[in-house]
């Protein structure tokens, strides 16, 4: 039994080399809290890596991280790397805010490129099944006899 990702938390981590990174962290709920996937796992994967920006005028700014460019899922970072990091519930609520409308207008712009349901190519790589519907009626095979 493979084990699944099945819990997510919002966290900011300094990372050496690429600055404050706000992303979600996923984790196994049954086996692993969120903070033993930040302090003990040798990796973790971070989703949606946006960095944070400090400017004086205007305070701290969320925006997507150049790697978010390169990757459709995740970045696995080394905790090694990781100098500190703030859970979802301790960051600034404008922090969250941000990070939440940044996600929520990627996620529409995703719909909005992919094709409607039912127009989309089959996946050439997997076979059409062959033969007619596997449904047997239990009325025609005694019709039969």
């Amino acid at each position: 039994m493979k084990l699944r990702q099945n819990a997510k938390e919002l966290v900011l981590v300094e990372v050496s080399g690429l600055g404050f990174i706000l992303g979600e962290i996923r984790y196994n709920r049954q086996t692993e809290t969120v903070l033993f996937a930040l302090e003990k796992a040798a990796f973790f994967d971070l989703y949606f890596p946006c960095a944070v920006i400090y400017d004086q005028k205007t305070g701290p700014s969320v925006r997507p991280h150049v790697l978010t460019t390169m990757t459709t899922s995740s970045i696995r970072v080394q905790r090694s790397m990781v100098s500190c990091f703030v859970l979802g519930p301790d960051l600034h609520p404008s922090l969250a805010r941000q990070y939440s409308d940044l996600l929520d207008s990627i996620m529409l712009q995703q719909q909005l490129l992919s094709p409607p349901d039912g127009e989309d190519d089959p996946d050439p790589d997997r076979p059409s099944p062959q033969g007619g519907t596997r449904v047997v009626s239990i009325k025609n095979g005694k019709d039969k006899k």
